[in-house]
């Protein structure tokens, strides 16, 4: 889903706010660094469990390398914390052992798959066999039977059918027995891998900064956000919470504090938004999203207002001084005329419109 860039107002910065560097044209070694370091932070966004990592510590490993590569700072497990020099060849061997890593794991997952599916087989397979020839038993008993009817004597006839009872008794409970065990067997081996391909689902929708829901999480409860509302009519709001100024914060204090502020603001938006269908993800860079249902408008400017303050209280301190930290919010009421691109752009302009007002503020459409 595309949206339209968005031009920044021209709002002159506060007296405090860190001068920007200016922007200078990149050499070819330059984006070279840049787009490495872009790679390794997707894999890190991406990143699903492995057998010896799980995804939120690759996550956190990925971006030490990406900052070795854009910073040159000492390489992860590096034994000198002075060597500025970047390891081309570590890199190299970190992505092939990610690759590797990956590989292995979706093999030993999609193997485990097989191996239940074999199984059932096998237990079916057998079962069939089993009953065949515990049916074979009974067809010869009943034969048996049926001859003793018509010429035996009735004692001879009735130790037979006691026989026949007995056996057909037997053979029942057995069966009974033989159907428990496999369906056991199979029910721990199910449970097992669901509970694995369930993690791995998770870890599918979560962002790794964050921990919030991704952004194809979220596409995929705004498109059940918009079902619900076509069949029941619940009031339901989009909110877009953008950190203001979030480029200079970089610029001025570098990722890995940019990276804080995000976890910050993050878990802000979770105290916040506390009920069981509130559905909180991040949107894309400095920007976050919630969906709330059954929630008007008032009520949702209100738990925007909330939210603000709990932003402003955050405290994050780099060279003896408080870094400021506000968000901007658009509120967008969903309509019976919005999809949900036209959902999320009426959210983006209330966002464009709380920026023009001078951001710390929210504004709805």
């Amino acid at each position: 889903m595309f949206r339209r860039p968005r031009p920044e107002p021209a709002v002159a910065p506060p007296a405090t706010t860190v001068a920007l560097t200016p922007v200078l044209v990149s050499s070819p070694a330059d984006m070279a660094l840049d787009t490495l370091g872009a790679v390794l932070r997707t894999m890190g966004e991406y990143a699903l469990d492995q057998e010896k990592i799980e995804a939120a510590a690759f996550g956190a490993l990925a971006e030490k390398w990406a900052q070795h590569v854009l910073l040159a700072t000492p390489a992860p497990l590096s034994v000198s914390s002075t060597d500025n020099r970047r390891n081309w060849i570590a890199v190299r061997e970190f992505v092939e052992s990610y690759c590797r890593g990956a590989s292995s794991h979706t093999r030993t997952v999609m193997g485990d798959l097989r191996q239940v599916v074999w199984v059932f087989i096998q237990n079916l397979s057998h079962a069939f066999a089993q009953d065949e020839q515990t049916d074979a038993r009974l067809r010869e008993q009943l034969a048996r039977l049926e001859k003793l009817a018509e010429s035996s004597t009735t004692g001879e006839l009735k130790r037979e059918v006691l026989a026949t009872v007995m056996t057909v008794s037997q053979t029942v409970e057995d069966r009974r027995k033989r159907q428990r065990d496999q369906m056991d067997v199979l029910g721990a081996q199910v449970r097992s891998l669901g509970t694995e391909l369930e993690s791995a689902r998770r870890e599918s929708e979560t962002d790794p900064l964050t921990r919030l829901f991704n952004r194809k999480a979220l596409d995929e409860y705004l498109h059940r956000s918009v079902e619900l509302y076509r069949a029941f009519g619940h009031e339901t709001c989009l909110l877009l919470i953008d950190v203001d100024r979030f480029k200079g914060i970089n610029d001025s204090f570098g990722h890995i504090t940019g990276d804080e502020v995000l976890r910050k603001v993050a878990d802000s938006v979770m105290r916040t938004f506390l009920r069981k269908n509130d559905f909180v993800a991040r949107y894309g860079g400095d920007e976050l999203a919630v969906v709330l249902r059954e929630t008007s408008v008032p009520d949702t400017l209100n738990l925007a207002e909330r939210l603000m303050k709990s932003v402003r209280a955050i405290e994050i301190e780099r060279a003896g001084s408080r870094i400021n930290i506000t968000t901007s919010i658009g509120v967008a009421k969903l309509t019976p005329g919005h999809d949900i691109a036209g959902w999320i752009e009426s959210a983006d302009k209330a966002l464009y419109k709380a920026k023009q007002d001078g951001r710390d503020r929210a504004a709805a459409l």
